[in-house]
């Protein structure tokens, strides 16, 4: 916040968890506009140009606030390379200082570059280089960014530092020129060589612990241990809320009711609409529905979660149902002190249900001292519906949604949501949320035809005529131009759009995180991923998806610990947790001893234990009893949709049978392709189908198919999966040549697209899942298959 040359005035009581720009006054207008970037998605920054203003006293002021100040900024560029004095070297060197204080876990300092100027070469003190810097050419700045810095105030640190940590080591990631965010996935020291191995003794340590722990006796539980504490020991003082004094968790409602197997949809629905209108308010800090879900039936204290959460205030309440009666009370209070700040009860029909929610947003609000704009006061006052049977449906669909929608169940979400639509055709939320289903079902192939898209474009027209400007409505807009019409573009500024009106919701940020992917921008889905973990931080979805992007990179020693967290996050027991570690260590190193040992952790006739042993056998090139397994498919539920028994029967030398299984699946596949002919999984399939059945031409026809309908410009997370089918059949079909071109350059891209796009026994382009899977039966043993699968670039990290 410097004044060279330029208008400024100091505020003179800032609020706490400001940011501080500092710069030179040639970049003033740059910094404008960072500063309104930031003041648009809610944050604070300490940056006024309304008059001149100097002198001790501004001096004093300019001072406190650099002390006082959340986060630093200091805005490095060419103009500050060519002044060696300024104003703003002493703002810097204030800033450094303060370092020395804190902590090393405490992020501070935040440098960001608006033009070419190198780190290496920049005049800043040594604290700055000490962190990761920012590139924000010009100073257009992201909604990204922005999410960061939020993230940084409320104290979730995101690899900034705090300015003294350890240099970063040589060959640490440089950031996208134009991404407006810093990597926040930085490169190990180690050679690249050394990472499988490093990964591997970390994998080789977690697994020791493991076997270690199950021998020993668990630690007593929180509640335990207080009970066996005296009772003169005071209970632990809570940490000062470090998402701010605005902050609120809302736990999981307690369901009252009679029938409460019947209501618990109800009792959860209610819960979720409270989050969603608090996160209406831009000046509030609540924690996400999926974080505040983990919290059911938890023995935790009030002072536990909001230690672990960070936040000052927690809200509570219970529902009971009866008919068309609601009974809901509500509790806020400080879990610091234990003070009760109010408790409203509310004794209401069905129908006034939002009505209830609305007013307790506001109270909430009023307490938090949060002031409400027209348009929050708007969205939080809507009446979705004045159906109660049909918000019914709606909770009891939307409930299917957030458990991880899947394909079996989309059928019963369409009834759900028609039924809902029927009661009141003007149920825009409704409407939004059937549009989600049936672009589901198109994106995915379960029914890629003509008319499942017309009806997502029905359902989504239908949502916006009846209300245009909902945030909920608008992010599953997005949803919509990605599914349907895989436009990038337009999704992402609708799901920016969104992360604006609700800067603390992390359902925008995941969306984009999943758009990246699919374009294999592997980097930035890990940093919205990222993004999102911080703003709902026992999402396991979010912690998955960063884990899968990483795992794309084939970035081992990142994917690890998200794995893990993932597992433990889903509540997986240990065997699971084991099996996740297993195989890392297959895909890292090639070894299937961790395999064997998840194997033996399940009992004999565990479905788990099944599917783990199907891999396992596919790992070890043990055909003849991969197939003996999936003879027990019916038993266990589950129907591969690829081709793993064919290629296992061809590899055993029962080439007969594998052809008569492989040309007994073609008719159906043709005859769907009638309905579907821009399915590209069901073109792929075919072509499988056809290569192991012989017919070389039709085989390379459909697996082109495949590839012209979602080419790489288009759809390149399809594509690889494609791509990666016609390098399958041309090796099936003789094609030596062309499959290795195509394989060698696919293991040079970041993917986890499945083979055939069959995730069942997670195969994937890894050098040692090639090594024996059946798919590559026609190329193992050639020497130019062995070169590339023993070549160490082909399994090391892509960035």
């Amino acid at each position: 916040m410097s004044v060279e040359g330029s208008a400024l005035n100091v505020e003179r009581s800032a609020p706490r968890g400001a940011v501080f720009l500092s710069y030179a006054s040639q970049d003033a207008e740059v910094a404008r506009r960072i500063c309104e970037a930031l003041r648009t998605a809610g944050i604070e920054v300490w940056f006024d140009q309304s008059e001149l203003v100097g002198g001790d006293a501004w001096d004093a002021k300019i001072r406190g606030q650099i002390a006082s100040c959340a986060l630093f900024v200091p805005i490095i560029s060419a103009n500050t390379q060519s002044r060696l004095e300024g104003y703003f070297r002493i703002e810097w060197k204030l800033a450094a200082q303060r370092t020395h204080a804190m902590a090393e876990a405490k992020p501070f300092l935040l440098p960001v570059v608006i033009d070419a100027t190198r780190d290496a070469e920049a005049h800043v003190p040594g604290e700055f280089k000490s962190v990761q810097w920012t590139r924000l050419p010009a100073g257009e700045t992201s909604d990204a960014f922005c999410a960061r810095v939020r993230a940084l105030i409320d104290g979730i640190p995101l690899d900034v530092g705090r300015g003294r940590p350890t240099p970063p080591p040589p060959g640490a990631l440089a950031q996208t020129p134009g991404s407006g965010a810093p990597s926040l996935l930085q490169r190990s020291p180690l050679p690249a060589l050394l990472w499988p191995v490093a990964a591997l003794a970390v994998l080789g340590a977690i697994i020791f612990i493991w076997q270690r722990s199950a021998k020993t006796a668990p630690p007593p539980t929180p509640a335990a241990a207080s009970a066996s504490a005296p009772k003169s020991t005071p209970p632990p003082a809570l940490t000062t809320p470090r998402l701010g004094p605005k902050s609120i968790a809302v736990l999981p409602f307690e369901n009252l009711s009679e029938a409460k197997d019947d209501n618990a949809f109800f009792a959860d629905g209610m819960h979720d609409d409270v989050i969603n209108n608090l996160l209406l308010i831009r000046e509030l800090r609540p924690i996400p529905r999926a974080t505040m879900t983990t919290y059911r039936g938890t023995k935790k204290t009030p002072r536990e979660i909001a230690d672990e959460l960070g936040v000052a205030h927690l809200l509570t309440g219970t529902v009971r149902r009866a008919g068309e009666k609601v009974k809901f009370t509500a509790t806020l209070f400080n879990p610091r002190t234990d003070e009760t700040l109010w408790n409203k009860p509310y004794d209401r029909v069905v129908t006034e249900i939002f009505a209830i929610q609305s007013e307790l947003a506001q109270s909430i609000a009023a307490e938090l001292k949060a002031t409400l704009s027209s348009d929050e006061k708007k969205f939080i006052g809507r009446r979705p519906t004045e159906n109660a049977a049909a918000y019914d449906l709606l909770l009891q669909a939307r409930q299917l949604r957030h458990r991880s929608l899947n394909f079996a169940e989309i059928p019963k979400v369409e009834s759900l949501l028609g039924a809902a639509i029927k009661l009141d055709p003007n149920f825009a939320l409704a409407w939004g949320e059937l549009s989600y289903a049936h672009g589901f079902a198109y994106i995915f192939n379960v029914d890629h035809t003509a008319d499942r898209l017309a009806k997502a474009q029905q359902a989504i027209d239908t949502a916006h005529r009846l209300s245009p400007n909902d945030p909920e409505i608008l992010l599953l807009t997005g949803y919509y131009r990605y599914f349907c019409h895989l436009d990038y573009d337009g999704a992402d500024k609708i799901f920016a759009a969104v992360s604006r009106l609700q800067p603390s919701s992390s359902e925008p940020h995941h969306a984009r995180g999943v758009l990246f992917r699919r374009q294999c921008r592997m980097r930035e889905a890990a940093e919205a991923f990222q993004v999102a973990s911080a703003l709902d931080p026992l999402n396991s979805d979010s912690v998955g998806m960063a884990a899968l992007a990483n795992l794309a990179a084939r970035r081992w020693e990142q994917a690890t610990p998200l794995v893990l967290r993932r597992a433990r996050l889903r509540g997986f027991p240990e065997a699971m947790e084991l099996r996740e570690a297993a195989r890392l260590d297959f895909w890292v190193t090639g070894s299937t001893e961790s395999l064997k040992r998840g194997v033996e952790k399940y009992p004999a006739d565990s479905r788990r234990r099944w599917i783990l042993e199907s891999e396992l056998t596919l790992a070890q090139g043990d055909y003849p009893n991969f197939v003996r397994l999936e003879a027990a498919v019916e038993v266990n539920g589950v129907v591969r949709d690829s081709f793993l028994r064919e290629t296992s029967l061809f590899a055993q030398g029962k080439s007969a049978e594998a052809r008569a299984s492989a040309e007994a699946a073609l008719p159906a596949i043709r005859q769907r392709l009638t309905r579907e002919p821009e399915n590209t999984k069901l073109w792929s399939r075919r072509a499988m189908a056809e290569a192991i059945g012989g017919h070389r031409d039709e085989a390379v026809r459909s697996a082109r198919k495949a590839i012209d309908l979602r080419p790489e410009t288009v759809d390149p997370w399809t594509a690889q999966i494609s791509l990666s089918d016609l390098a399958f059949v041309h090796a099936w079909t003789g094609d030596r040549d062309s499959a290795l071109q195509i394989l060698e350059r696919l293991l040079k891209a970041p993917s986890f697209a499945p083979l055939a796009g069959d995730a069942g026994t997670n195969a994937f382009l890894n050098v040692h899942v090639m090594r024996r899977h059946p798919y590559f039966f026609p190329l193992q043993g050639d020497p130019r298959f062995e070169a590339l699968l023993k070549d160490p670039k082909n399994n090391a990290p892509l960035f």
